[in-house]
């Protein structure tokens, strides 16, 4: 176990051991989340499902301030070779650097951290990770993120390198609810008018039918998974085993917790469309969704089944539905840009990365030269 002590305005305590036994962080765990207010995604539901189902060895962070925990994280140990001849030690936050495992894909995959707390733990973190001597490592990786995170991070010791980042699209639902609007009259004229007409084309045949126990939950999201792989082909999570196991765990465990939505658009008795979602802290997060393409496709059935959904939520007194990252042009049209996300790699001033650091910037360099020259 290793320990370091911070003094940023709190005075911090940080902490880092390997975890022996799930059961010994969940009280930890659970009893912070209270406290933190994070998103589904740093929950204990969906950390525990990563624990059980993932199964990766796990460093745990513990961050004190006057003997009281005020922050949690789960780091992962992962040697990487890049460009088939670089070796690269990484420490992983909530995830392990296998592409297989890591497809659950978490958002917002931030340390769990007390709220009055944040800007102290982001900024003593790297410190204290770079000061710690029996886990040795050469770039940090931290993310999704969002920008707001990300700016708490101090990177002294670090240089801070850019792996992915894409704007993240919602609906504050809490701004139309103030307005008294319906959920449709906020939307531009052509998708309002677009969503409109397929419900009328629909006709009273259409419903919206949301999972009302987990055996129905797990039954839609079987049925999500054809229609997905139709999409997606080799690129969908139902081709990996350890998405699919990951995310039938999530639902059997905490369905009853009221956390996970799986709903089910109904034309005449067909269901022709799914939605897998999470509803934490008064917050909608969709995550995937499973469309039947051999429908009539200009009749909507991706933006009527949204639009349904997003005013169901609206009803009931949701703040926010979250479309979480990614560019797509129905997230364009049913919601608004919110953030932007971000996976960060943290690395030491190490010559083996200076030098990776050096002929990245000359591709940039003679890749930009190349394309002002030919336009």
């Amino acid at each position: 176990m290793s320990k370091a002590t911070i003094e940023k305005g709190n005075q911090l305590q940080f902490v880092i051991e390997r975890m022996d036994d799930i059961g010994n962080i969940r009280e930890l765990w659970v009893s912070l989340e209270l406290e933190a207010k994070p998103t589904f995604f740093t929950s204990w539901c969906w950390v525990s499902s990563w624990l059980r189902i993932i199964g990766p060895d796990v460093f745990v962070c513990k961050v004190y301030s006057h003997g009281n925990l005020v922050a949690l994280g789960l780091f992962v140990k992962a040697s990487l070779t890049r460009h088939k001849i670089l070796n690269v030690e990484q420490l992983r936050l909530q995830s392990v650097g296998d592409e297989k495992k890591d497809q659950i894909w978490p958002e917002y995959n931030n340390m769990l951290v007390a709220k009055e707390f944040e800007r102290e733990v982001y900024r003593g973190l790297i410190h204290f990770l770079s000061q710690e001597t029996e886990i040795s490592w050469d770039e940090l990786l931290l993310g999704p993120i969002d920008k707001r995170i990300l700016e708490l991070i101090s990177t002294d010791q670090c240089k801070p390198v850019e792996r992915w980042n894409a704007p993240s699209y919602g609906v504050d639902l809490a701004k139309i609810k103030l307005s008294g609007q319906c959920y449709l009259d906020t939307l531009s004229k052509n998708t309002r008018s677009q969503i409109r007409r397929a419900i009328r084309k629909y006709g009273q045949g259409l419903t919206l039918r949301v999972a009302q126990d987990k055996s129905q939950a797990l039954l839609y999201f079987e049925k999500i998974a054809p229609l997905h792989l139709q999409r997606w082909k080799v690129d969908s999570g139902f081709n990996n085993q350890y998405f699919i196991r990951f995310h039938q765990d999530l639902i059997e465990r905490c369905f009853d917790e009221g956390v996970v939505e799986l709903v089910e658009l109904n034309v005449d008795g067909m269901g022709i469309g799914y939605l897998y979602n999470f509803i934490y802290n008064n917050n909608v997060y969709f995550y995937l969704s499973g469309i039947d393409l051999e429908v009539d496709i200009k009749q909507k059935p991706g933006l009527v089944l949204h639009a349904l959904c997003i005013q169901r939520h609206l009803d009931r007194g949701a703040k926010l539905y979250d479309f979480l990252g990614g560019e797509a042009r129905y997230k364009k049209n049913l919601g608004k840009q919110m953030d932007e996300l971000f996976v960060i790699s943290f690395q030491k001033p190490i010559l083996k990365l200076r030098m990776e650091q050096m002929a990245r910037g000359l591709k940039h360099y003679f890749e930009h030269n190349k394309l002002g020259n030919e336009v």
